[in-house]
């Protein structure tokens, strides 16, 4: 074995380099065992918390899809409430304009009231009798929320006005009430009016009023 005379430290540094068994003995009997074992037990510690680490996260990625598919139900049941919210607010509506049409067609019409459903539907019954209108669209007045008679402001001419009612009014609304009001005129042979009445407009109805010369009433809440 090659003696080694040590007077410096990088003397001893060298001879525990050419000797790695020294430097292992050399750390046995500084270092307690515990120490030794540390960057074991660290290594095996750092793999728990990776695997808790892993499991938590997965964890975290349920709870996230759960609360995401909470939120599109709780989505899903707001539409459901406000579209039936919405339909009985305008079903009140409809009994509201019904209780007081002068009130609520004060803006357009003089002596405003419910047109008397016996004339109108005899009128309707003859149209079809002579092929003036179809059972289809005699159905579909029928449909109507209400029909007004009275007596136009700006012209002081008789009038009756197909009404439909909402709470918003959109544009199929607009629609079916100039299409109604269209049937009527032929079977009535009158000038008929369609009209629209409701708490608000949806977007891009308001065009679609006015290019059908359809009456607007919109009420306060």
């Amino acid at each position: 074995m090659k003696e080694y005379k040590i007077s410096s430290f990088a003397d001893l540094v060298r001879a525990l380099r050419e000797n790695p068994e020294w430097l292992e003995e050399l750390r046995r009997i500084l270092l307690t065992q515990e120490l030794l074992e540390l960057p074991k037990r660290f290594e095996e510690f750092r793999h728990r918390v990776e695997e808790r680490l892993e499991a938590v996260e997965k964890r975290v990625e349920a709870i996230e899809k759960e609360v995401q598919e909470l939120k599109e139900k709780v989505g899903v049941i707001e539409k459901k409430l406000d579209k039936d919210v919405c339909s009985l607010k305008g079903m009140w509506l409809e009994m509201k304009v019904r209780k007081n049409v002068p009130s609520f067609f004060s803006e357009y019409l003089l002596n405003a009231k419910a047109a008397g459903q016996d004339k109108i539907s005899k009128a309707l019954s003859l149209a079809v009798e002579k092929g003036i209108i179809s059972k289809e669209e005699r159905k579909d007045v029928f449909r109507l929320d209400l029909i007004v008679e009275g007596t136009l402001l700006s012209t002081e001419e008789p009038v009756l006005v197909a009404v439909e009612v909402s709470y918003t009014i959109d544009k199929p609304d607009v629609q079916r009430a100039v299409k109604r009001a269209e049937i009527l005129k032929k079977a009535m042979d009158k000038k008929v009016l369609p009209a629209v009445v409701g708490y608000r407009i949806a977007e891009g109805t308001e065009k679609l009023i006015t290019k059908k010369g359809c009456l607007k009433v919109l009420v306060v809440e």
